[in-house]
C-alpha cells in the first residue's frame, strides 16, 4: 500500500506545477499587450521622416568625372613599350622599370600578369584605360 500513497503524492505535486505556470503566464500576456501598445504609437511617426529620406538623395548633385590622370615622360614612354609588346606582355629586368610599371599598375593603366616561372617576372599588358591614355599626345610643360 505504500506504493499507492506515493505515486498519488507524484500527481498532486505534478498537477500543482502547471496550475503555477498557467497563472504566472497570463501577466506576461497582459504585459506584452500593454507595451505593444505603447510601441504601435512611435512605429508611425518613424516612417514618416524615412520617407522624406529618398526625396533628398534624389535632388543630390551629379557625380564630378575625375580629373585626368598626370603622366611622366618616363611613364608614357613606357605605357608605349608595353603597347608594343602585345598580347605576350611586357616583362623589364631594369628596377626603376618595375618600380614605374607598379606605379601605373596602381593608377589601373596595367594589368600584371601571373608569375612566369622560368624568368619569374611578371608580364605587364594594359588596361583599357591606359590603351587610351597611350594613344593621346601628351604636350610637355
Amino acid at each position: 500500500m505504500a506504493k499507492k500513497s506515493s505515486t498519488s503524492v507524484k500527481k498532486e505535486a505534478s498537477s500543482a506545477a502547471p496550475k503555477a505556470a498557467t497563472k504566472k503566464a497570463a501577466p506576461k500576456k497582459k504585459a506584452a499587450a500593454q507595451t505593444a501598445a505603447k510601441t504601435a504609437t512611435p512605429k508611425k511617426k518613424a516612417s514618416a521622416p524615412k520617407a522624406a529620406a529618398p526625396k533628398k538623395a534624389a535632388t543630390a548633385a551629379p557625380k564630378k568625372k575625375a580629373a585626368p590622370l598626370k603622366l611622366t615622360d618616363k611613364q608614357t614612354e613606357l605605357l608605349k613599350k608595353v603597347k608594343d609588346s602585345g598580347a605576350t606582355g611586357y616583362t623589364s629586368s631594369i628596377k626603376m622599370e618595375e618600380r614605374t610599371l607598379e606605379a601605373l599598375k596602381d593608377k589601373k593603366l596595367l594589368k600584371r600578369g601571373a608569375k612566369n616561372k622560368d624568368t619569374k617576372q611578371h608580364p605587364y599588358t594594359l588596361t583599357k584605360t591606359g590603351e587610351k591614355h597611350s594613344s593621346t599626345p601628351t604636350t610637355s610643360a
